[in-house]
């Protein structure tokens, strides 16, 4: 998942895997890809989930969504890209506890029994803001950015966490993080 992203296909043609990654751009610059021979794509689409508080308003926030079906194994994974509503650590106009009980209601909504949940993105909100505090109920967090206080993080409902790293800035002012998963 990708936040502030207006071009995913520059970004895939810049690290040379445009032609391995199926490109999914999405609203309010997010932006999804996944590897194409692993994965082939049941659905997507996305849904507002927040918005900005007036004091610093860029306007409404998404939970960008596709269900994906491993090739191999069938599983299927319902994975999520968030960016979150400023200012940090508000929630937004509505607060943190209507953008997590937002996201919740996507996943519920769109996730089928047995698919596993992944949540990423800049949720604008650190570990201690009602945003993550209120998904941590339901969601394992199974891995946390350094920047901004941590509002860089990825949830998921399998705990199965075999490698986590945080790959650093990459020219961004946020964490680019990286989880493998045991589904």
């Amino acid at each position: 998942g990708f936040q502030e992203c207006e071009d995913i296909h520059r970004v895939l043609g810049d690290a040379g895997l445009d032609n391995e990654f199926e490109a999914m751009p999405g609203p309010h610059a997010m932006c999804m890809a996944y590897r194409k021979s692993t994965w082939q794509k049941i659905a997507d689409d996305s849904q507002s989930v927040g918005e900005d508080r007036w004091d610093q308003w860029y306007g409404q926030r998404a939970g960008m969504w596709v269900r994906l079906q491993h090739l191999q194994t069938g599983q299927v994974v319902f994975f999520i890209n968030h960016h979150g509503p400023l200012p940090v650590g508000t929630g937004g106009m509505c607060g943190g506890e209507a953008t997590a009980f937002n996201l919740l209601k996507l996943i519920a909504n769109n996730a089928h029994s047995g698919d596993v949940a992944i949540l990423v993105g800049d949720f604008n909100a650190g570990p201690q803001a009602q945003t993550l505090q209120n998904l941590g109920s339901r969601l394992h967090n199974v891995y946390t950015g350094n920047s901004f206080g941590g509002v860089d993080n990825v949830l998921s409902s399998c705990p199965n966490v075999v490698a986590t790293q945080n790959l650093g800035s990459g020219g961004s002012d946020h964490d680019a993080l990286e989880v493998t998963l045991r589904i």
